[in-house]
């Protein structure tokens, strides 16, 4: 394995880890006065997710 292929690994990871957090400890929430379900918690981990994989990709060159 390269040092690529690790980082992508390692993107990846950064990118699941708060999708299933988020799946898990949101739904049934208020956020901004609204009730989240399931797949709205996934996607909002789904953009934390990307911000923090984009960015130890952006960060690591």
């Amino acid at each position: 394995m390269d040092a690529g292929t690790i980082k992508l690994l390692v993107a990846i990871v950064l990118f699941s880890v708060p999708v299933i957090f988020c799946a898990e400890m949101l739904p049934k929430r208020e956020i901004a006065g609204r009730r989240l379900t399931r797949p709205q918690a996934q996607s909002v981990g789904a953009v934390i997710g990307l911000v923090v994989g984009i960015g130890f990709l952006l960060a690591t060159g």
